[in-house]
């Protein structure tokens, strides 16, 4: 599923019959069974600090600022959904098997690439706009993307939209959003300075982070869950 997704779906030619990389072997996968027909309709796969501090996230971003804390991390990656299944009922169920690998790992801090199909630095820099206006950028937190992860005229479309940008814009960030994104937001989450640019995928990368309390909260409300603090 992840090969019909990531690499059929996402790139217009690549011929492979499996996604995978050296990760997955320390990684605890999430999986959603369609009950009807018993296949696979969304996986995540979890990466715990308990088990391995070598992050795939480390690949574009610099996390050095997460070196300090002795909290515990979990990296949130590979987020799949099949076409047909891309709507509330499956989100809904990946986000309890988090909750609850969470509460069992005691993790405090949530990280993990949030990917946009754009490669447009007006429309990244457009949507970090949009999101430091709403509160959706943390401040407490500085990280940058790799020199070689850099999106070429960011910077200047970033001031050009601190000077102009106007709530007209704002129908055109809600089209680029895509589904999961709008649910880490929706949970809490913000985002960790400008986005990489993944030039194998074609595509952005924002670096999000959801901190426990404020996800405690916002699973309560919305999944009827409670985490143990």
């Amino acid at each position: 599923m992840r090969d019909e997704v990531f690499n059929k779906e996402f790139r217009s030619v690549y011929d492979c019959k499996y996604d995978f990389d050296e990760f997955d072997a320390q990684c605890d996968h999430i999986i959603i069974i369609h009950n009807s027909t018993a296949k696979i309709v969304g996986t995540y796969r979890l990466n715990s600090s308990l088990h391995s501090r070598n992050f795939y996230t480390t690949q574009e971003f610099d996390l050095d600022i997460f070196k300090q804390t002795q909290d515990s991390i979990l990296e949130l990656g590979r987020a799949c959904i099949q076409k047909e299944h891309r709507r509330g009922a499956v989100i809904t169920l990946l986000w309890k098997g988090i909750a609850e690998y969470m509460n069992r790992s005691k993790s405090k801090l949530l990280i993990g690439c949030s990917s946009v199909k754009i490669s447009s630095a007006r429309e990244a820099a457009l949507i970090y706009r949009y999101l430091d206006k709403n509160g959706l950028i943390e401040m407490n937190y500085n990280s940058k993307p790799l020199p070689q992860y850099q999106m070429p005229s960011f910077s200047a479309w970033l001031d050009y939209f601190n000077r102009c940008y106007t709530e007209a814009y704002e129908e055109e960030v809600m089209s680029l959003l895509p589904s999961l994104l709008k649910s880490y937001l929706k949970l809490g989450a913000k985002v960790i300075g400008e986005p990489a640019y993944d030039q194998e995928f074609d595509c952005v990368d924002f670096l999000t982070l959801l901190q426990r309390d404020q996800l405690s909260k916002s699973v309560e409300k919305k999944y009827g869950l409670t985490m143990a603090l």
